[in-house]
């Protein structure tokens, strides 16, 4: 009887070795599989800053060497506004990117407390309505009343802002900007549309990684591809996410979808 304990107990621990093995072997894949996908977007990234950054490097060293053959003050004082002008841009990268990291490593410190949201929204198309006029452009608001969440104020005003210079760099002269907001259970929903060309399905999804542009061509001045994925990655700490579809009004519809609990939102998002 004995015997037949011992192959009983050999034979679990044979299937346990044998469990573990292949545990660790699936295990041992992903964090190979993981790795490969870092070093990829590590390397995507790097290159993508090196081609953001060399433009704007060309311009200020062509304007520098234009202004030292020249004895014009005026001139020089040309030169340094556009020198000034292109570094504030570079910055601009650089603080995005650290944005970036920090939101994705959930290492971006949340300071929560009760948001009304009503009234963030209403101050945001203040602030954009002169932006949006100038441009010609028409920015509505359609927000229910007393909305409020336990946020980051900071945060989602950063979400807010990004949403709308994206809507104003690519919505055409003559467009409508509309940002609405409504409870959903116990969800909010932030919503901001256009009726401009709108955003081709199978890019719906890639425009929120770094450094996307529906726009082939690639310069400072039209963006550096990284205010959406700052969108999403704020949306995330704050335990939402952003998404886009097709807008009822014909052109882009971006919508940011954010948890009304105090015990969700404060905590980042793995």
């Amino acid at each position: 009887m004995s015997g037949i304990w011992l192959a009983v107990s050999l034979l679990v621990l044979a299937g346990a070795a044998y469990w573990l093995a292949r545990r660790r072997q699936q295990n041992l894949a992903l964090l190979r599989n993981r790795l490969v996908a870092v070093t990829q977007s590590v390397r995507q990234t790097g290159d993508n800053i090196a081609h953001d950054l060399r433009t704007p490097l060309t311009r200020l060293r062509a304007d520098v060497e234009a202004a030292l053959r020249q004895e014009d003050g005026k001139v020089h004082r040309a030169a340094l506004e556009r020198v000034l002008d292109e570094i504030q841009g570079m910055q601009n990268i650089i603080n995005a990117l650290l944005a970036l990291g920090q939101a994705e490593a959930g290492g971006m410190r949340v300071k929560k407390k009760t948001v009304d949201l009503t009234g963030l929204l209403m101050e945001m198309i203040e602030l954009y309505a002169p932006s949006a006029e100038e441009r010609q452009l028409t920015l509505k608001g359609r927000i229910d009343p007393n909305l409020t969440i336990e946020a980051d104020r900071q945060l989602l005003a950063r979400i807010l802002s990004n949403l709308l210079d994206n809507e104003l760099k690519y919505v055409p002269a003559g467009g409508l900007i509309m940002l609405s907001a409504a409870a959903r259970g116990d969800k909010l929903e932030i919503l901001v549309e256009d009726n401009g060309p709108g955003i081709p399905e199978d890019m719906r999804d890639k425009i929120f990684e770094r450094f996307a542009r529906l726009d082939p061509s690639r310069t400072v001045s039209s963006g550096a591809g990284l205010g959406l994925s700052l969108v999403r990655a704020f949306a995330r700490v704050l335990q939402g996410d952003a998404r886009v579809i097709e807008s009822s009004l014909g052109g882009a519809a971006f919508i940011v979808t954010l948890s009304t609990s105090a015990a969700d939102v404060s905590r980042p998002a793995p």
